[in-house]
């Protein structure tokens, strides 16, 4: 996964400070995680949310972000 962007850190200090729980805290099997990481990320863009930011993600993108997430 490699190191985390700026935008993740800042995300993961807001979410702490508003205690708002990891998948991991609400008892997600890392693996099954894992597994699904691409369905996601598929879904994400299909969504149409991803498109209404200035610069719209890729699938692999969202993958990492949601990787950078899980715990």
């Amino acid at each position: 996964m490699g190191l985390e962007s700026p935008t993740v850190e800042a995300l993961r200090a807001l979410c702490q400070d508003l205690e708002v729980p990891t998948p991991q805290a609400h008892g997600i099997d890392t693996d099954e995680w894992s597994r699904l990481l691409p369905l996601m990320a598929e879904q994400a863009l299909a969504s149409g949310s991803p498109a209404n930011n200035r610069v719209v993600p890729t699938v692999e993108e969202i993958q990492d972000l949601y990787a950078q997430i899980y715990a």
